[in-house]
């Protein structure tokens, strides 16, 4: 059966101008120019036999034949953009669009994404780092990655591990201030993260320690800024484990003490309801809490 059908450019630019009802802001919208909007909509009337817009001096406003025209235009373009992302998410080679911060990336992620492309060669991976949570309604990601308490509303989350927190410093920097015990933090400068509010009182607290000083050497609004600073020798910091297993093995970062508390935030991943079943999403955490930075004993 052969259709018998506008071209089918002419019926987008037709639906972009009558929901706005100006050829001009469709225009801006289609990256063409008014009169090329014109000239269209022109030609499309000329198939139909009848006008679509009143034309005015100030512009146009759509007619009662444009109204339920663009009605039915509008079913059909949704039917096609449905249809479209159907079958690409089908057939076409899935990428897998993953947000998450730079530790996870650079820690976890990276040291072993070769042995997940080995296993899943079907599945490609854009990773994007950031300290914000993505906006899934909005944001072109998939899934994301965060440490938090997990109570996101109309989101899946699925929590990846629990995580502790331990001070760290570099070898050099707890050397020079002959740092054994815990009770020395008191005399060293101390890393802070802006978003965590009172962290090093809340480890005082538990390590029953009385920071008495405890003069703090600078604030970071990014944590891995913040265990970058303390590798480096500009003081203490508190530090996520197991994520950070691996810049410990390297000996990048220290534990002076043999401590890890437990900490209120936890490692999870979110994304969409509507996606709970897609296959590269699961493969790819199930992955990942398999990762051996994840699981090896520091």
């Amino acid at each position: 059966m052969a259709y018998q059908l506008p071209p089918v450019h002419l019926l987008t630019i037709f639906e972009a101008a009558a929901r706005h009802e100006s050829f001009k802001d469709a225009g801006e919208e289609l990256f063409i120019t008014p009169s090329a909007v014109s000239h269209q909509i022109k030609a499309l009337e000329e198939y139909l036999g009848f006008e679509l817009f009143q034309r005015k001096s100030r512009g146009v406003e759509i007619n009662q034949a444009g109204r339920v025209y663009l009605q039915d235009i509008q079913k059909g373009l949704s039917t096609i953009e449905q249809g479209t992302k159907k079958i690409r998410h089908r057939f076409a080679t899935p990428t897998l669009k993953i947000s998450c911060f730079t530790t996870l990336a650079s820690n976890i992620i990276i040291p072993q994404i070769s042995d997940f492309q080995l296993a899943h060669p079907e599945i490609d991976i854009r990773i994007e780092t950031g300290n914000q949570l993505a906006d899934l309604r909005y944001d072109d990601v998939d899934l994301a990655i965060r440490v938090g308490s997990g109570d996101w509303p109309n989101v899946v989350v699925e929590k990846i591990t629990d995580l502790e927190i331990a001070a760290v410093g570099s070898q050099e920097f707890i050397d020079k201030h002959k740092i054994k015990t815990p009770s020395d933090v008191s005399d060293v400068p101390l890393i802070d993260l802006t978003y965590m509010d009172d962290i090093w009182g809340h480890w005082s607290s538990t390590m029953s320690v009385e920071l008495t000083s405890g003069k703090r050497a600078i604030s970071f609004s990014d944590y891995n800024a913040a265990i970058s600073a303390a590798s480096q020798g500009v003081g203490l910091a508190l530090a996520m484990f197991p994520l950070e297993n691996i810049q410990e093995k390297r000996k990048a970062i220290v534990r002076p003490f043999g401590e890890k508390l437990p900490f209120s935030n936890s490692l999870y991943a979110v994304y969409r309801k509507e996606e709970s079943n897609r296959h590269d999403i699961h493969c790819f955490l199930k992955w990942l809490k398999k990762s051996a930075p994840l699981k090896e004993a520091s």
